[in-house]
């Protein structure tokens, strides 16, 4: 049975959270950008050095809620969500922009914005 795009689309996201090199290799498109909640400015190469545990987290350190998507072309998804970092309760609204390529969804672009 297929999943639905919207559980497709968590799913990746969620697989990011893990900080595996090989994940963000094959999920994160080449013209990758992202504004951190840091106010950082990252592209898909920054983002791969940055990776510091090449096996990954055994735990994703935060949680999910409030994830939508909104498909704005046949082959382009806007996700939207909220995380919660287990660490501290700190929270950081998520927006990501999607693109089917080939047959596999990579991400293009995402932002996280800290909430006050």
């Amino acid at each position: 049975m297929d999943i639905d795009l919207k559980e497709q689309i968590l799913i990746l996201e969620t697989q990011l959270m893990y900080a595996r090199k090989d994940d963000f290799e094959k999920i994160l498109a080449e013209e990758y950008v992202e504004f951190g909640s840091s106010g950082m400015k990252y592209d898909k190469t920054m983002q791969l050095s940055s990776l510091v545990n090449e096996a990954g987290l055994l735990k994703i350190p935060y949680t999910i809620s409030d994830f939508t998507i909104k498909q704005l072309a046949p082959n382009i998804i806007h996700s939207t969500y909220c995380t919660t970092t287990m660490a501290n309760g700190k929270k950081s609204l998520r927006s990501s922009i999607w693109q089917l390529h080939e047959t596999a969804w990579k991400m293009y672009f995402h932002q996280g914005t800290p909430t006050i």
